[in-house]
């Protein structure tokens, strides 16, 4: 069963360990060397707060993301203060998201690539010469835009990367796709076929592996919801760890070296094509008025011809 949607298989992908039901003290590594990011739905960052605290002071990443915070937008975020980290929210009362930044290291915040109709939250940061951009995002189950939802992140995968053309990028979160291939689902759904468009078109690698929400009812099973898209396969690794507090996500763990890792495929500029905006009626006249028959269609053999329309 394939990794993800890009093409090659398996082959260079990180490893991922699933860590589900032990404890947070197994998944640290406390090598100064690795940059930390964790992220999980938490499901009511109000309920959660001091669960949430936990692998802040414990294992103390670089990065937290949450996402389904369920938090008033007038809500004042300082009452979700944690020493030494930055608290960059976007709260909405039945969805919402943040991220946590640890104080040590530079970041901001990318205003520009927000999405006034998502959840969505994007980070820009600069490393060794190299431009990442992260975003959490959440997308309700009883949500019906899961296309607006991926074109939009299309729109803005393809924002980033004409304006940074080798830039990595990283989308991690809860779109509650499924995908009975890809994902081992039950079944595919909207969310999932879109979602796995989204990563063949933007050529990602979706890294989870492991199942990330715990079944809390009688004949559910377990899903992987939260995943993590990535233009940097190598550089990752992933471990699935415990829920934290009464969220029945797992907290996902990721490490990367802090010296860059390029990817193991030659950078090249990607395009994108805007077929909304092709003029068609032009085009149409351009084959009509294209001399064929100077570059093509001159075959004389018939059986060359005829062999040719066999195949």
């Amino acid at each position: 069963m394939p990794r993800s949607p890009r093409l090659g298989g398996t082959t260079n992908s990180p490893r991922e360990d699933s860590l589900s039901g032990c404890r947070l003290e197994r998944c640290l590594d406390n090598s100064s060397n690795l940059f930390l990011i964790n992220f999980c739905n938490n499901r009511g960052l109000r309920s959660n707060f001091h669960s949430v605290e936990h692998p802040l002071s414990s294992s103390k990443p670089h990065l937290l993301f949450l996402t389904e915070t369920q938090v008033s937008e007038v809500t004042d975020s300082n009452l979700y203060y944690f020493p030494s980290y930055y608290l960059y929210p976007k709260f909405q009362s039945k969805a919402g998201c943040c991220f946590y930044v640890r104080n040590d290291i530079t970041c901001s915040r990318a205003y520009d690539l927000d999405s006034s109709g998502f959840s969505t939250i994007w980070l820009k940061r600069h490393c060794h010469f190299i431009t990442k951009y992260i975003s959490a995002v959440y997308l309700s189950p009883n949500s019906i835009n899961y296309v607006k939802f991926f074109n939009y992140l299309n729109s803005k995968v393809g924002h980033i990367l004409t304006h940074s053309p080798f830039a990595e990028i990283s989308i991690l979160g809860d779109s509650n796709a499924h995908h009975q291939l890809w994902l081992s689902s039950s079944s595919t759904d909207q969310s999932g076929e879109q979602a796995y468009n989204f990563a063949v078109l933007n050529d990602l690698e979706q890294l989870v592996q492991h199942p990330t929400r715990i079944p809390d009812h009688l004949g559910d099973r377990p899903n992987i919801l939260d995943l993590f898209f990535t233009s940097n396969s190598s550089a990752y690794s992933v471990k699935v760890c415990s829920p934290l507090g009464s969220s029945y996500h797992n907290l996902i763990y990721l490490s990367c070296p802090i010296a860059p890792v390029h990817p193991l495929d030659s950078p090249k500029k990607r395009c994108f094509y805007h077929l909304a905006s092709v003029r068609w009626d032009d085009l149409r006249v351009y084959f009509s008025d294209f001399p064929w028959n100077d570059y093509c269609f001159q075959e004389t053999d018939h059986s060359m011809c005829h062999s040719t329309s066999q195949r």
